[in-house]
């Protein structure tokens, strides 16, 4: 398998050496001071940086939120980027930090559902997946094939058997994460586009106009990864439980997650 790797944004360059401050194999203090570095997938952001605020009145400890597609998340971990947490959108990534021996600790945290939004007003009148092969729509923005939500994605498209037409028609276009993706249908330079459930409820910008059955692709489900280095420090430990508590989950339930059994 191929991956297309950037270089780092300045953002995560900045984040990195924060995190290097932080939380390290000789922290073992009970109350932490010290950030927490928690790489998120993209769609959970906005969740997840609200869980850590009751998160720092709570244990008076900071979040630093790295929040990009899972895939290249994975990797930022594997070539040893100080994270201490990873919240994944699928369960394949996770794997991959598994395998690659960087995870302590997965637990399975949440769901989410795959939708079609378009700009308000729907002017390619887009109700169902057949109708994005109608004349009407000219781009389809689509997460990346490497991303979950892309991934995801792609096999509905399959599954309702209008891939192969969308790609020969060259409609679909590529967003670098599901949050570009949203972006796409936001300022009106792509028809529709397909996103989680979560990312349509962020947006006043788009219309929800179709939920994929769950059948026609694989479950949408986000393990959070205790990684080795977040087992070291006091203040990950607590974060990692914390993202599972009662509190979490009303916060994620607020955002149109759902909520997975714990494994």
């Amino acid at each position: 398998m191929k991956f297309n790797m950037r270089p780092p944004t300045r953002q995560l360059i900045l984040l990195l050496g924060l995190a290097m401050l932080g939380c390290s194999r000789a922290d073992n203090t009970p109350k932490g001071d010290k950030p927490v570095m928690a790489f998120v997938a993209a769609s959970t952001k906005q969740a997840v940086q609200e869980v850590a605020g009751t998160f720092k009145t709570q244990r008076q400890a900071d979040v630093m939120i790295n929040a990009d597609d899972s895939s290249k998340l994975a990797m930022q971990i594997t070539q040893e980027a100080p994270a201490h947490l990873f919240l994944s959108a699928n369960e394949k990534w996770a794997e991959y930090v598994k395998d690659n021996e960087y995870a302590q600790e997965t637990r399975l945290l949440l769901g989410n559902a795959l939708v079609i939004v378009t700009p308000k007003g729907n002017p390619a009148g887009i109700h169902k997946g057949g109708d994005l092969t109608k004349g009407s729509l000219k781009r389809l923005a689509v997460a990346g094939p490497t991303v979950p939500a892309g991934i995801y994605a792609r096999q509905a498209l399959r599954n309702i058997k209008i891939w192969d037409t969308l790609k020969a028609d060259k409609k679909v276009v590529d967003g670098e994460n599901v949050r570009v993706t949203l972006t796409y249908v936001e300022r009106g330079e792509a028809e529709a586009g397909i996103v989680y459930a979560t990312d349509a409820k962020i947006s006043d910008k788009v219309e929800l106009v179709y939920i994929f059955p769950a059948e026609t692709h694989d479950p949408i489900r986000y393990p959070l990864v205790l990684l080795k280095s977040g087992d070291a420090c006091s203040s990950a430990r607590a974060f990692f439980d914390y993202l599972q508590s009662p509190r979490a989950k009303k916060i994620f339930a607020k955002h149109g997650f759902t909520l997975a059994e714990r494994n």
